[in-house]
């Protein structure tokens, strides 16, 4: 059976007469499979500018509420340790004015036409915990939020491109904290819980009730309480002292006494505790104390020319898992 040759017709929307138009039907699939392989290579998120200011591009983003018809809405990010890390977006793809008006928010893929003269092709570069909104290619460090923005492709003031792949660790939290006076308990074999009143360094972790005895955690996890006491003694007999955990105000931590005797006039003796807790946000722990003498306290000492001071009681926190 002989089949006709396909005749073209003048209605057939990709051949035509007109070269001209099946030229332009070429093009126009070129560049869609352009956009396609773009797209492919570069996420995006649309967000909201409701900040007062104009976001530039380039600018590092997070999570600041949600916007309009239920779009997120950004603000730039500052890594101080003010926000959580979790709060981070990505880098503006283009300049978001404060007008209502939704923009491109890039997650992961590159960024280019920006300035990166400051910068080396191949630096890793971190939100900024000075400028909000900016990167750094020097690693911050604690209080400071840690986080990994983008990488540095051509370094250039007007060409700059950077591939963006924000890296977020979940944030953990810790504190240390000390008791920098002496104290004395009131009565023997009675427990009490041990006031702290300076705060060395802490990120979530607070010190809270009145006296300040509760070691508060602000999300859930497993932490490691660790204490170190300093005790003295007015006279030489024989006296002990014990120290434990207590969570919640109510529940002695089983297992967790350390105990020490003391007979020294004037001597200082040491005692460490640590211990793991699971905890729950707002969860609480406080250092407790006893002894069967009440010429043992817990003792301050001031600095030396050549040493720093000692704390009566130093505590350390540390969150190990989420």
């Amino acid at each position: 059976m002989l089949l006709a040759p396909r005749v073209p017709s003048s209605r057939d929307p990709l051949i035509d007469k007109d070269a001209t138009t099946t030229r332009a039907w070429f093009r126009f699939f070129q560049l869609l499979q352009s956009s396609i392989e773009d797209a492919a290579l570069r996420q995006y998120t649309v967000v909201q500018n409701t900040t007062g200011s104009t976001i530039p591009k380039g600018t590092v983003v997070g999570f600041a509420g949600v916007g309009s018809n239920n779009v997120l809405s950004v603000a730039p990010y500052l890594a101080d340790g003010s926000q959580p890390s979790l709060y981070i977006l990505g880098v503006m793809a283009e300049d978001l004015s404060d007008s209502g008006a939704t923009g491109l928010c890039c997650v992961w893929g590159n960024v280019d036409a920006i300035d990166t003269s400051a910068f080396n092709v191949g630096d890793i570069l971190y939100a900024s915990p000075t400028v909000p909104g900016e990167v750094t290619n020097v690693k911050p460090t604690a209080p400071d939020n840690v986080i990994p923005v983008a990488a540095v492709l051509v370094s250039s003031a007007t060409a700059g491109d950077i591939f963006v792949r924000p890296t977020i660790e979940q944030q953990k939290y810790y504190g240390e904290f000390t008791r920098t006076t002496d104290l004395t308990a009131a009565l023997t074999n009675t427990a009490y819980a041990i006031a702290l009143d300076t705060t060395q360094i802490a990120e979530g972790v607070t010190l809270a009730g009145s006296p300040l005895t509760q070691l508060t955690v602000p999300q859930s996890g497993l932490y490691q309480f660790t204490a170190r006491y300093q005790l003295t003694s007015t006279n030489s007999s024989p006296k002990n002292v014990r120290v434990w955990f207590r969570k919640n105000g109510t529940s002695n931590y089983a297992n967790s006494t350390a105990l020490v005797s003391v007979d020294s006039n004037g001597g200082f003796a040491t005692i460490s505790s640590a211990q793991f807790f699971s905890l729950q946000a707002n969860d609480y722990i406080e250092l407790m104390w006893a002894v069967s003498d009440t010429a043992l306290s817990l003792t301050a000492s001031a600095a030396t020319a050549y040493a720093p001071a000692a704390a009566a009681v130093l505590v350390t926190v540390t969150q190990i898992q989420q």
